[in-house]
């Protein structure tokens, strides 16, 4: 996962015009193959925009929100190309924000 700001966006969006538009947020920049973000839903290229019901800029908020609800669900939204998409989710014991 990557932290983003506006610098970055206009990078990524140089490379790829399908790129959220989005000021903010936290890059999933790789997805494991069976992994617990995999079966969630996420995408590699999703930008997380609101972790249960929070909005988020950093890594280091999400991990935070995380440690509180281990087992529990939660919706994340994440852009997805211009697209706002809700991923109901449980956060599992071995959460790996890095995913």
């Amino acid at each position: 996962m990557l932290d983003l700001n506006v610098k970055i966006v206009a990078q990524l969006k140089e490379g790829d015009v399908t790129f959220p538009n989005v000021k903010k947020g936290v890059l999933v920049a790789m997805v494991t193959p069976g992994s617990p973000a995999d079966r969630a839903g996420f995408h590699p290229g999703d930008v997380v925009i609101e972790f249960d019901g929070k909005p988020v800029e950093s890594i280091k908020e999400i991990i935070e929100i995380m440690s509180d609800r281990i087992g529990k669900a939660i919706e994340v939204v994440v852009k997805r190309a211009n697209d706002e998409t809700a991923i109901l989710t449980v956060i599992p014991e071995e959460a790996n924000p890095d995913m």
